[in-house]
């Protein structure tokens, strides 16, 4: 199997090392070689949070620079400050709501526009999903599975060897029972949006 290498980021609280384990899980019950790394940062509240996913024969759960074939970020701003590990053909699927750091709320720096971020998401990497993930997981009346929108959306952009159904699988096994169908209604529907959204592309 040809490897793959994904960073996944966000802040804490969104369930970033969770949607790393599901995928490199995932990977590992179907016999793919899988690593998984916390990059840097803590699962505090608010504070940046980066892991990293490696299937196929890797020596080190690191990425390098410029060699992700896939960036999912859960926060517009830090999607974009994993930019330096993409390159032409990395695929990318971010949210679109901002989390203000302190900082920005104290008002002692902005928050970029999102259309800059935006705009340097799209310049940098080969194919960009800009996805709402907040509310769609608002609609199906859990906010807190906007991460497993997230994780459908890359799988559904057929950038790692993964199927769903193995997701699937892997992700009621970490979640609690009661929450167990919003993640999968919500991983579906993320599923969905990326494979529409690659229709669009190649049939538009």
């Amino acid at each position: 199997m040809k490897g793959a290498s994904v960073l996944i980021g966000g802040v804490g609280g969104q369930g970033v090392i969770l949607t790393a384990r599901i995928l490199a899980e995932a990977a590992l019950a179907l016999g793919l070689g899988a690593q998984m790394s916390e990059i840097h940062g803590m699962s505090q509240r608010y504070g940046s949070v980066v892991s990293s996913v490696r299937l196929g024969k890797a020596e080190t759960p690191l990425v390098k620079r410029g060699e992700a074939d896939a960036i999912v970020g859960f926060e517009p701003l830090e999607t974009v400050r994993l930019l330096p590990w993409a390159y032409r053909k990395t695929v990318i699927v971010t949210s679109i709501t901002p989390i203000r750091p302190l900082s920005v709320s104290l008002g002692q720096e902005a928050y970029p526009l999102l259309e800059d971020l935006h705009e340097r998401l799209k310049d940098r990497a080969g194919r960009v999903i800009f996805i709402d993930a907040d509310r769609i997981a608002r609609s199906i009346g859990s906010e807190v599975v906007a991460n497993s929108v997230l994780l459908g959306a890359l799988i559904g952009t057929k950038a790692l060897p993964i199927p769903l159904d193995s997701v699937r699988k892997t992700l009621v096994k970490h979640v609690p029972s009661k929450l167990a169908a919003p993640n999968l209604e919500a991983l579906d529907i993320g599923y969905g949006v990326a494979i529409q959204d690659g229709y669009s592309i190649a049939f538009a």
